[in-house]
């Protein structure tokens, strides 16, 4: 006779609960300490449990920064934005919400993309799980830029992978990270980035 494992989903929402108090913990040690200064330790302090339940939780200081990335790449507001795109008919209106949706994720997320970032050469398992973002992102711009092409809004001669690596330079990582390190508001890079965007693809 077959037994069913017990679930608890009072346990798993606990442990649930306690997996995201040590995630927000360590973004936030991150990007006040940076990663190098940032201890387990320190981690588990801010978010009230021992150590040993951040390294069985999630793990070291590599494993938090593949988390908070991978948390970061299964942000909502990304389904919701490409589900908006793929039900809309104008280019200048896509191009909008593409920009007005990474617009908060990149503002949501900016602590978590600067120490994946910052921190790619320190460690193979950090310099994966930023391949695995980067290679996502482009994925999720490439749908876009099909969508361009399916409404026959992309400018003659630009074929949907030049569209896509036109999103990737204008809504990828470095842009920006770029221009909000220079002092740029997060709403003056989502319009210019819009604009610039629109003018280099649509028709």
């Amino acid at each position: 006779m077959n037994v069913r494992a017990y679930r608890s989903p009072r346990r798993e929402q606990a442990a649930a609960d306690t997996r995201t108090a040590i995630l927000d913990a360590a973004e936030l040690l991150f990007a006040e300490h940076g990663y190098a200064r940032t201890t387990v330790a320190q981690v588990a302090a801010a978010a009230d449990v021992a150590a040993n339940t951040v390294y069985t939780s999630i793990g070291g200081k590599p494993q938090l920064v593949v988390a908070l990335t991978e948390r970061g790449t299964d942000d909502p507001n990304i389904a919701r934005s490409l589900q908006d795109i793929d039900a809309m008919t104008d280019g200048t209106e896509i191009v909008r919400r593409l920009a007005t949706g990474t617009a908060v994720t990149r503002r949501n997320q900016c602590h978590t993309i600067a120490v994946m970032w910052d921190n790619m050469t320190s460690d193979p398992l950090i310099a994966q799980a930023a391949e695995e973002a980067m290679k996502l992102t482009r994925a999720r711009l490439a749908q876009v830029a099909d969508r361009l092409a399916a409404i026959g809004a992309l400018r003659k001669g630009i074929t949907t992978e030049r569209a896509a690596d036109v999103l990737w330079f204008y809504f990828g990582f470095t842009a920006w990270r770029g221009l909000h390190d220079l002092g740029w508001d997060w709403a003056d890079i989502e319009q210019w980035l819009a604009e610039q965007a629109s003018g280099a693809l649509l028709a």
